[in-house]
């Protein structure tokens, strides 16, 4: 019952950081380019962003509080409901490197926050503060790698490397696909075909292109550091746990490759009421279900022993 309730907290967490860190890549080098070259609703399309960036940190919140309590019923033995005792909290908080990891994650939420709230204020550093925050997100998903099998494999730099990398590429692919889908649907007919959109999806396409190479090269990196071996890919739970990600992300990169032709081809020349982009729209929103459910299967191996455990 705990490894099951853990993998749910595990995945909102996970989920929520990768969206958080989308949101604010798609923002800087997407949203922030398109709104400078063209004319559109884009204010609405900021503040659907922003209320999007809120529920993802109160997710990414509540997740982080039961995951830790999950943790602290785990390590002290302790039963659920007696989890949270004062001994029991404090030495998992301030002892392990779990603890001290989720006290800069917590820390960073809380900034976020304050940094979003500044959003509706006006004064001069207003700017520069909100600018912070996708260095802020990206640490904060960043941060996940401090406490995965790969940052505890015998080769830990090359792991922890590897891993961080690996979450920099899914927030900047993954986590953007939502964002991207919150602007297509803002894009009526008479504004698929104007440059901004057309800047934005060619923009967000060499981005998701850069995001699958890493995720390609870490993804090898990290599965031949805890797997091990081709017999143990298929002869263990985390094998075929691992074998079902990389399917799904063969078609996630089926999709990805499509809606790229398609911005390359047809969305240049395309006409008012073409029904291209609402046909995009879907296929990013197939993209983002694969996406989640790649989450999940993240979440199922982060409890999960590696093939290459002793």
């Amino acid at each position: 019952m705990l490894t099951a309730q853990l993998i749910i907290a595990r995945a909102a967490n996970i989920g929520a950081s990768v969206l958080f860190a989308g949101i604010f890549t798609f923002e800087l080098v997407i949203f922030a380019p398109a709104r400078r070259l063209g004319s559109g609703n884009f204010q609405h399309i900021e503040r659907r962003l922003f209320r999007l960036a809120t529920w993802s940190l109160v997710v990414a919140l509540l997740s982080c509080v039961f995951w830790f309590w999950l943790e602290v019923a785990s390590m002290s033995g302790l039963f659920f409901n007696n989890a949270l005792s004062a001994t029991a909290w404090r030495t998992v908080l301030f002892e392990t490197r779990f603890g001290r990891v989720w006290q800069v994650r917590l820390a960073l939420i809380l900034v976020a926050f304050a940094l979003i709230g500044l959003r509706s204020k006006e004064f001069k550093a207003r700017s520069a503060l909100i600018a912070i925050l996708p260095l802020v997100s990206v640490v904060h998903l960043v941060l996940l790698a401090c406490i995965s099998h790969a940052a505890a494999a015998r080769v830990q730099p090359l792991g922890l490397l590897g891993d961080a990398l690996h979450l920099c590429a899914a927030g900047g692919w993954l986590g953007g696909l939502v964002p991207l889908t919150i602007f297509l649907a803002r894009s009526d007919d008479s504004f698929s075909a104007s440059k901004s959109v057309v800047q934005a999806l060619g923009r967000f396409s060499t981005l998701s292109l850069c995001c699958v190479s890493l995720l390609i090269a870490t993804g090898i990196s990290n599965s031949w550091l805890l797997v091990g071996s081709i017999h143990a890919l298929f002869a263990t739970v985390y094998g075929w746990l691992l074998v079902s990600k990389l399917t799904l992300f063969a078609v996630l990169i089926g999709f990805g490759a499509r809606n790229r032709l398609a911005t390359k081809t047809n969305l240049v020349s395309a006409q008012t009421g073409s029904g291209l982009l609402p046909q995009l729209r879907r296929n990013v929103i197939c993209e983002a279900c694969l996406g989640a459910l790649v989450v999940a299967i993240v979440a199922c191996l982060g409890v999960t022993p590696p093939a290459s455990h002793p």
